[in-house]
């Protein structure tokens, strides 16, 4: 008798999809590298699939191996999206070019990359939000356009463009609804210190929600 059982084979959007499952119920750094080897199948298996990219260049991050992640993030541009992506991955790709270069001290990059995020979510009428879609389940930190902000007024202040990053300050006070006024006169050592104080400050109050 012929069997009627039909043979399946794992495709590259199912591997990167079983590496972020992992991503996300990760509960430290064996999961994130068994995530990193089911990311590597998936662009194995296609050597253009975009996500896959993505997810090393996350993993990557995770793992703190800065280089890698920024090489994956910055091969997964060059490729188009798959028609079953169901989110923007170039945001994706971009959130973690800024991370992964404000985190290995290259400020100028970390500006142009998280730039390239906030230019393009406020380029209509009104400001679309950005959300990572791959947040850990095991933590309360959930990582979102607001920590773009943050690291861009960091490598803004990094840089000695202490005018921008006092802008970018301002903006996610007004988002987190704060009372709170911040107008320091970053002329001044004094004001620069203030600054300063509320970037470390709000680094900690972001990384805890």
């Amino acid at each position: 008798m012929v069997s009627c059982r039909k043979q399946y084979q794992a495709t590259e959007e199912h591997m990167a999809d079983y590496g972020w499952l992992l991503f996300e119920n990760s509960a430290g750094r064996s999961d994130y590298n068994d995530s990193k080897t089911w990311f590597l199948s998936s662009v194995n298996e296609d050597t253009t699939y975009m996500d896959g990219y993505n997810g090393l260049g996350w993993t990557n991050g995770k793992l703190t191996e800065l280089d890698s992640s920024l090489y994956y993030f910055e091969r997964g541009l060059n490729f188009s999206p798959s028609l079953f992506d169901t989110t923007n991955i170039k945001h994706e790709i971009w959130a973690g070019l800024c991370f992964a270069n404000n985190a290995n001290g290259f400020d100028s990059l970390a500006i142009i990359w998280g730039d390239s995020l906030i230019s393009d979510l406020t380029s209509g009428l009104t400001f679309l939000p950005w959300i990572f879609s791959h947040n850990n389940t095991n933590s309360d930190n959930i990582i979102d356009h607001l920590d773009v902000r943050i690291t861009l007024a960091a490598s803004h202040f990094a840089v000695g463009d202490f005018d921008n990053s006092l802008t970018h300050m301002q903006t996610i006070l007004s988002e987190l609804e704060s009372n709170t006024t911040l107008n320091p006169n970053v002329n001044t050592v004094t004001g620069r210190a203030e600054l300063a104080a509320w970037i470390d400050s709000l680094q900690t109050v972001l990384s805890n929600r």
